[in-house]
């Protein structure tokens, strides 16, 4: 798209008018001799037939005639791009336009030079000003339409109401919402969208009005009623929501709209210029809500002209984000003594600066709105468990946590992980509306089951019963609940994943991740009704659809390079597979299926051993091993797999006793189809627990320093464990040993009885069938073959591009006695991308939360 570099003018009239003196392509009231216009017509031509050099003496011999022939730097410019040279094709076209601001060719040609360097601002508005000067310009809209759908569009204003807008208010610790026969209450069953698709950027948003209807239609069939963008959104979304609500009077979709920022820089929520920005976006999003925004390109931001009215829809506002309580900590101690704030809406007696703030900044979004559309909504500000105002016994700080260590004798976990985690609080419960707010005050909570730690180690919270049977989180659902009293609560964020990785345990098994698709569905279902039964005033479920992107604290380390890691789908991150509507690699039905098709496993790619075949997508690495007349009972299964080094790591497979000239960095061991486990050289192993000596008990997550690949021989390979919750103090000196999972435990079945199934064997087909995700075997971005190793061990860790994995299958007899036979070993490479191909399909819990939304009120 736009990336034609001749240019559309017709040049032979050009020339023409060039000879006459006429001045189309000189400066204006200065006229060029003929042979400087003759020579810039032959300079065209010699263009015309990609005779680059000619043209460029050409053109260069036409400016030193006439340094006033306009129509010779264009052409010059025009070359400059066809050899890519793009500053000095800019330079070039920039002094056609200072000169002459009536030139086309000079704009399109700023426009083409701009696109080139990437320059989205700049090529945008030197495009405008082609179809100003030329609005049948088809290339200059055509570029437009791509960097700014709206650019055409009318702006629209909306006159100030003359009487207040209540589109939702407080009642006691409920929302209403008024409808034609009065105002009724309403329980928010909603869902966070975060709508960042496979390979892209999370600020590279769908500008797709017909995607945003397919999933609005999809949402409200499950019986939701709320949704939650995070931050501005594309114009489309907001006309397609519009546009949804007014086809569907009787079942619209609200809005529960998000301000977003960074934290600021030093932890100075106060300073002048980020404090600025962050309340322009507030009044952004008002102006977006009314449909009166004309919001112009930024980086990492949605823009356009937004002309759909939702304000009707929007039952409230949602400041900031997930705080750091170190930033609050900071923030409170630099400002002491702001402990108060009266304002026209909101008001606190009493409180740290950090809630004094977070008042102020919503009475000012309140103020905003009142003023410039008369209208007012219930607001809230962005909470999670690590700054409730509950106190948490379990909860050591920093001090406190390495003191008891000091008393006991213990290690300090390495590296040293947070311990503020009960340090600083937020308290929604100080701010009172003022008589003049209609539309009242809430509290929003981002509450997960399993985190922090005092979410499963705190023995009230262990001994809570819901109706449904004893739950850690409703223990601290009703515990918050209480506190909060007449404060409605929204738990504007909960939800499992259902991720291959667990990063966190929880007592009821309702971890951050490990969750098949299915049991996600029935976890999720179980967590909205007890935010119900615990008397929220609405739950709004994390998340919509899955984003690569996203990261979490056990892997993140080793998705490098970091900026690639959209690229590629790591099932072993569980902060990528929250969303009822999966992204999964590749064109729908191309992937081979555990327990499916057999032909599919047969189409994959040959490894040039007899009986082994090999592939791999954005997620998994494929095998299908030719193993006929397999007995569990008597045989099993060893595969070696070499990803980098071939003649370096483990030669000798322990299960099997197979001994290979090539050295395998993981062995994947098929005993049984209920023992099966993929281990790693221990030179290799990025994790391990250890135990102090002195206390056993004390295992702690730290990550192996330097991680590289030795020669060995004495076949060993270590299990794949990893601490998910580290070892901590309470406050009253009650140690909690750290607990882990195996994440080399391979999960046998089909893909229909669990979406986690990693192997199968078809015993009709006699066909052994395995997928393994990229990141068990360290692999840190299989789009570019990148693998894991760290020679330094200091800094960030190292990695290399792989030439070649290398597999060994050896079938051999579980008591010792009867021969093994090989397969291999064999080479097997993949292509590497730069952009994903990728598929959606709402998963099973889907279907949950859509019986669960419609039993709700």
């Amino acid at each position: 798209m736009y990336l034609n570099i001749h240019p559309r003018r017709n040049r032979r009239v050009a020339a023409v008018v060039l000879l006459l003196g006429l001045g189309a392509g000189r400066l204006p009231g200065q006229a060029c001799p003929a042979a400087s216009g003759l020579a810039s017509a032959a300079g065209w031509r010699a263009y015309r037939a990609d005779s680059l050099a000619a043209a460029s003496d050409t053109f260069d011999a036409a400016l030193r005639r006439c340094s006033a022939n306009l129509d010779a730097a264009v052409g010059l410019g025009y070359v400059a791009l066809r050899r890519n040279q793009v500053a000095r094709a800019d330079s070039l076209f920039r002094r056609v336009v200072q000169q002459n601001p009536a030139s086309v060719d000079g704009w399109d040609g700023l426009s083409r030079a701009a696109w080139r360097a990437g320059d989205r601002p700049a090529a945008a508005d030197a495009a405008r000003h082609v179809v100003a000067l030329d609005p049948s310009n088809a290339d200059a809209r055509a570029l437009l339409d791509r960097l700014e759908p709206d650019w055409d569009r009318r702006r629209r204003t909306a006159p100030r109401p003359g009487t207040l807008q209540l589109p939702a208010r407080i009642r006691g610790d409920r929302f209403e919402i008024l409808g034609t026969d009065g105002w009724r209450t309403f329980y928010i069953k909603g869902i966070n969208l975060g709508v960042a698709l496979p390979g892209r950027f999370p600020s590279e948003f769908p500008t797709d009005s017909a995607t945003y209807a397919g999933w609005l239609d999809t949402i409200a069939g499950l019986r939701a009623n709320t949704l939650r963008p995070y931050t501005i959104l594309p114009p489309q979304f907001y006309r397609a929501l519009r546009a949804w609500n007014i086809a569907h009077p009787t079942q619209p979709l609200r809005l529960m709209h998000g301000v977003w920022t960074e934290l600021p820089p030093d932890n100075d929520f106060a300073a002048p210029a980020w404090q600025a920005e962050f309340r322009a976006e507030m009044r952004r999003v008002i102006d977006v809500v009314h449909g009166t925004a004309d919001i112009a390109p930024r980086p990492g931001h949605a823009a356009g002209r937004y002309d759909a009215d939702v304000s009707a829809w929007t039952v409230g506002f949602i400041i900031g984000r997930e705080w750091e309580p170190y930033s609050v900590k900071a923030f409170d101690a630099a400002h002491r003594d702001l402990t108060e704030y009266y304002g026209r809406y909101l008001t606190l007696a009493a409180g740290t600066p950090m809630d004094a703030w977070l008042v102020e900044q919503c009475d000012y979004m309140l103020v905003q709105e009142a003023d410039r559309y008369n209208t007012l909504r219930p607001i809230a500000y962005t909470n999670w468990p690590t700054l409730d105002p509950l106190t948490h016994p379990t909860e050591a700080g920093t001090a406190e946590e390495l003191a008891w260590r000091k008393r006991a004798g213990r290690p300090v976990p390495r590296p040293r992980l947070e311990f503020e985690n009960d340090a600083v609080s937020l308290d929604a419960a100080l701010v009172r509306p003022t008589t003049a707010n209609a539309a009242g005050w809430f509290a929003a909570f981002h509450a997960y089951p399993y985190y922090p730690d005092f979410m499963v180690s705190d023995p009230g919270y262990g001994m809570a019963r819901s109706s449904e049977g004893r739950s850690n989180y409703f223990g601290y659902l009703t515990a918050l609940r209480r506190h909060l009293a007449n404060v409605p609560l929204v738990i504007a964020e909960y939800g499992v994943p259902s991720s291959r990785g667990i990063a966190h345990l929880q007592p009821q098994g309702w971890n951050h991740g490990g969750h098949d698709e299915r049991e996600m569905g029935r976890v999720d279902a179980r967590l909205t009704r007890e935010i119900h039964e615990a008397g929220a005033a609405g739950a709004i479920l994390f998340a919509w659809t899955d984003e690569w992107f996203k990261r979490n604290w056990l892997v993140t380390d080793f998705e490098l390079p970091a900026e690639r890691n959209r690229l590629w789908d790591n099932v072993m991150d569980p902060e990528q597979h929250y969303g009822l509507l999966g992204q999964y690699p590749g064109a729908a039905g191309v992937a081979p299926v555990l327990g499916g098709d057999a032909a599919g496993w047969r189409r994959l790619g040959a490894t040039g051993a007899g009986g082994l075949r090999a592939g791999a997508d954005a997620a998994y690495v494929y095998l299908a091993v030719e193993l006929p007349g397999l007995d569990w009972t008597r045989q099993g299964v060893e595969i070696g797999i070499d990803t980098y080094l071939r003649d370096h790591g483990q030669h000798r497979l322990p299960a099997s006793g197979v001994r290979s000239p090539i050295g395998f960095e993981f062995a994947a061991d098929l005993a049984s189809p209920a023992d099966a486990r993929l281990r790693v050289a221990p030179d290799y192993n990025r994790y391990a627990a250890i135990a102090d000596s002195a206390h056993g008990d004390d295992l702690d997550r730290f990550y192996r320093r330097p991680v590289t690949i030795t020669d060995r021989t004495d076949g060993r390979l270590d299990p794949m464990f990893v601490i998910t919750n580290r070892s901590r103090y309470g406050r009253d000196g009650t140690f909690f040993r750290a607990t882990g999972y195996d994440r080399g435990m391979l999960r046998f079945g089909t893909e229909r009885t669990s979406s986690l199934s990693d192997w199968y064997y078809d015993t009709q087909a006699g066909l052994l069938e395995l997928r393994l995700a990229w990141d068990l075997l360290n692999v840190t971005d299989p789009s570019s073959r990148t693998v894991l190793y760290d020679e330094s061990g200091t800094g960030d860790f190292g990695t290399r591009q792989t030439d070649s994995f290398h597999f060994l299958v050896a079938r051999y007899d579980k008591s010792g006695s009867g021969a093994v036979k090989t397969i291999g070993p064999a080479a097997w490479n993949w292509q590497g991308w730069s952009a994903p191909r990728s598929h959606a399909r709402l998963k099973p819990a889907a279907d949950s939360m859509r019986a669960t939304w419609s039993r709700l009120p």
